[in-house]
C-alpha cells in the first residue's frame, strides 16, 4: 500500500483542564501530541491507510513522547530527525468563554523549524501517493525550503499535493507575510482544505461559490477544494 506523507510541525499541544478561561487564567494543562500534519497522519492510519511523517524533533522528552506515539499508531518515523539545536515545539491552547481558541507557541525556534532542504531525499516519495502540508512551517526559516524541495520532488513523481492553510496569525510578523506565504504555495497544490474564514482571507470573497470559482480559475493544478 502506498503511503500518505506529511511534512511540517509535530509538537506538544498543552490543552486546558478547564474551558471558559484564557491561558493566563487556566489552572492546569495536559500534554497531547499534535501538529496539524501529524494529526492527519494519525487519522489516516486509524482509517486503515499507511502514513509517514517528515519533521525534526528536539532531543528531549517531548520529542520522545511524539515519536513514541507515532510508533504506537504505526506511523513511519524513518524521516523523523532529532536535533539538540532547539527544543521540540510546544503550543498552549485555551478555549475562552465566547468559544474562541487562544494559542501561545513556544517555538523561537522549535526543532521542526530547523529541518533543511539538504535533509530531504527525493527517493523517499517512491512509495507515496500523496504529500500533505500546512502553513505553520512556511515562515522564513529552513523548514520552508525543505517544504519546497519535498513538494517539487513529490510532484515530479506525480504524487498528489494536499494543503491545509491552517492559519495561525500569531506565528507571523504580519497578516501580509502569512498571506504571501500561502499564495506562494497555492500554485503547487492539487487539493486544498480550507475553512470559511481562511477562504475569505485567501480570496477576498465571502461567497463560497464565487471564491471556489476564483480559486479554480487562478490555480491550474487545483483539482479539489474541501470547504469546512
Amino acid at each position: 500500500m502506498k503511503k500518505l506523507y506529511a511534512i511540517g510541525e509535530a509538537l506538544i499541544d498543552f490543552t486546558p483542564v478547564e474551558n471558559g478561561r484564557g491561558i493566563s487564567e487556566v489552572k492546569g494543562f495536559e500534554p497531547h501530541v499534535g501538529g496539524a500534519p501529524a494529526n492527519v497522519l494519525g487519522a489516516f492510519k486509524i482509517l486503515g491507510g499507511e502514513s509517514a511523517m517528515i519533521t525534526k524533533l528536539g532531543a528531549d522528552p517531548f520529542g520522545d513522547k511524539i515519536e513514541n506515539l507515532f510508533k504506537e499508531y504505526g506511523i513511519d518515523c524513518s524521516h523523523v530527525l532529532r536535533t539538540e539545536e532547539a527544543n521540540t515545539s510546544l503550543a498552549f491552547v485555551a478555549l475562552k468563554e465566547e468559544g474562541n481558541r487562544e494559542f501561545s507557541f513556544y517555538r523561537k525556534p522549535g526543532a521542526d523549524m530547523l529541518l533543511t532542504a539538504d535533509e530531504i531525499d527525493a527517493d523517499w516519495f517512491k512509495d507515496a501517493f500523496a504529500l500533505h502540508f500546512c502553513s505553520v512551517s512556511l515562515g522564513d526559516y529552513p523548514m520552508k525550503q525543505a517544504h519546497i524541495k519535498a513538494i517539487d520532488a513529490a510532484r515530479e513523481q506525480g504524487i498528489v499535493i494536499s494543503f491545509d492553510p491552517n492559519l495561525r496569525f500569531n506565528l507571523w510578523e504580519s497578516e501580509g507575510a502569512l498571506k504571501k506565504a500561502v499564495l506562494e504555495f497555492m500554485p503547487k497544490v492539487d487539493v486544498v482544505k480550507i475553512s470559511d474564514e481562511e477562504l475569505e482571507f485567501i480570496t477576498g470573497e465571502t461567497d463560497p461559490a464565487i471564491a471556489k470559482d476564483k480559486l479554480f480559475d487562478e490555480y491550474e493544478n487545483l483539482k479539489l477544494i474541501i470547504y469546512t
